[in-house]
């Protein structure tokens, strides 16, 4: 498969085969191997701190996960193979706002059996909201 041809189905798969990122609305900004950019619209229901009007860490944590994974999966050399988080820590650096989230996901080791990814979470690249990084288990194609 070529690599465009690989990167289009991820973005389909992303974007409208998977359940939960329907539901939060993400799109694919950008795809190349070993990175992402992804982008959130705003929606009242991500609100976690109704008094500061803040977005829920959780919703922000799933974010991450979620741009990891597609980081990941663009380093893999056939759909068939599999990703699966096996680990995941984010620190929360400042105060969401409500509106629109951007998630860039960047594959910091593409290993034998682990992928790790570095997430900035940000509303402007200037002020990262949150940082995460994950581990993702590898099931490659034998």
């Amino acid at each position: 498969m070529k690599e465009e041809d690989k990167f289009s189905a991820l973005k389909d798969i992303f974007e409208h085969q998977m359940p939960v990122n329907k539901l939060l609305g993400l799109k694919v900004v950008e795809l190349k191997e070993g990175f992402t950019k992804i982008h959130i619209p705003f929606k009242e229901e991500f609100i976690g701190d109704f008094i500061q009007r803040r977005w829920h860490g959780g919703i922000q944590a799933s974010i991450a996960d979620s741009a990891g994974g597609i980081a990941a999966l663009t380093t893999l050399s056939a759909l068939s193979e599999k990703v699966s988080t096996i680990d995941m820590r984010i620190d929360y650096l400042h105060g969401s706002e409500p509106k629109d989230f951007f998630a860039e996901a960047t594959i910091i080791k593409n290993g034998k059996r682990i992928i790790k990814a570095d997430i900035e979470l940000y509303h402007e690249k200037s002020k990262i909201i949150a940082l995460a990084r994950c581990a993702f288990s590898v099931l490659r194609n034998s």
